[in-house]
């Protein structure tokens, strides 16, 4: 191959691979190789496979639409042993192809400690905190909700949620809150 044609291959390959190199994910948007904001590409999960999988795939038969124009996903991923509080799938909500809020679904308030501690590691000391006994449940333990106001979305812990085992986190850009609160939609 002669010097001209070698260079011209390699300028085709670097053409072809600047989109992908010049955006680089925020790693502060990202949770489990999902950053808000990012178009959804995942694909539909194949036939058997659900929490076990070693890729961001959906359940297809799971997708539903929201009373505001959302279209939600139930996204599998990849498990690691660094997140003892993450359980289940992740739910995305998705605006226009963009991805406007990510759901966690936590260990409740077997895992809010350890949650709120990675949270606060990668965002910093929460802008409202709060504990409190919810009461009806049995449990010796408060449950911890936690809220970072950031400049274009917000996080948010919910110690738990419909069980003193089951708990969330929620990533949503500020444009997604205001549509979820527009007159007319219920949530």
């Amino acid at each position: 191959m002669t010097a001209m044609k070698t260079l011209r291959h390699l300028l085709c390959a670097v053409a072809l691979l600047a989109p992908a190199i010049g955006v680089a994910a925020d790693p502060a948007k990202t949770m489990f190789g999902v950053e808000l904001g990012s178009r959804f590409r995942f694909p539909p999960c194949a036939r058997g496979e659900d929490a076990m999988t070693g890729r961001h795939c959906y359940a297809e038969a799971l997708t539903a639409k929201t009373a505001w124009g959302a279209e939600k996903y139930q996204v599998f991923y990849p498990r690691t042993a660094s997140t003892p509080w993450a359980r289940g799938e992740m739910v995305i909500d998705v605006v226009d192809g963009s991805i406007e809020a990510i759901y966690i679904n936590t260990w409740g308030i077997q895992g809010q400690g350890t949650a709120l501690e990675a949270l606060t590691k990668k965002y910093g000391p929460p802008t409202r905190s709060r504990s409190e006994k919810i009461q009806g449940q049995r449990s010796r333990f408060p449950s911890k909700f936690a809220e970072w106001d950031l400049k274009d979305y917000s996080v948010r812990l919910d110690g738990t949620t419909t069980t003193i085992d089951w708990g969330r986190i929620t990533l949503e850009t500020h444009r997604y809150r205001a549509l979820q609160q527009a007159p007319g939609t219920t949530r």
